[in-house]
């Protein structure tokens, strides 16, 4: 009986609370749904679609095309938007068909950390970074919170690649680049120390390093 009385309390203790702490408990409980399973976003201040497909994992070209967005794909604070996709228990791919990419800093570091679908590679301030393929400049600067001064490359077939914390930036958004082409140096912007922090994506969905060591 007093087991019973307890959880009686407790569900009264429930029931009174205010609203506020329900939405607290809902918001809370939708932190932890995987965004694989999230058909929508709500636009958050300071949002691109880059940075919502970075977060969602999510090809770019399938977020414009669900919300029929045009260029330059201005978005608001608010907006919803779909993200429609297929579940998945893997958030990585698992191979590339792509061979013949130019190491991001022209010759293999040895001073490289491997973070999972992050290559964290520690050399001087202002070592050159190339661009590992050719492809089109989408992001140029500090446009994404938490990556510094970033250079984002679109590759063919589906490529992205990721350079994050540079110094100086020799590349504006729009421009074409060769592969092997010097794009930045490396800096230490919202890093602790100087570094290249790179990674390469397929389809929006990140690539673990192990299989990274075949391309470079």
């Amino acid at each position: 009986m007093i087991k019973f009385q307890n959880h009686f309390k407790l569900l009264i203790l429930v029931l009174l609370s205010s609203c506020s702490s329900l939405d607290f408990f809902q918001s809370a409980y939708s932190d932890f749904v995987p965004s694989l399973y999230k058909e929508s976003y709500i636009v958050q201040p300071g949002d691109s679609i880059w940075s919502i497909s970075i977060k969602q994992n999510l090809d770019v070209n399938l977020l414009i095309e669900n919300n029929n967005l045009e260029n330059p794909f201005i978005i608001y604070p608010n907006q919803k938007l779909i993200l429609r996709r297929e579940k998945s228990n893997n958030n990585y791919v698992e191979n590339s068909k792509i061979t013949e990419w130019h190491y991001p800093l022209g010759k293999k570091s040895k001073n490289i950390i491997n973070d999972e679908a992050w290559l964290i590679i520690k050399e001087p301030k202002g070592t050159p970074i190339h661009s590992i393929y050719s492809g089109k400049i989408v992001v140029s600067g500090p446009d994404i919170p938490g990556y510094g001064n970033l250079v984002m490359i679109s590759h063919p077939n589906g490529f992205l690649s990721l350079y994050a914390h540079c110094d100086r930036i020799f590349v504006n958004t729009g421009d074409e680049v060769k592969k092997g082409e010097v794009i930045a140096q490396i800096g230490n912007s919202e890093a602790a120390y100087p570094m290249l922090r790179f990674q390469l994506r397929k389809n929006g969905k990140p690539m673990m390093n192990d299989k990274l060591d075949f391309l470079f």
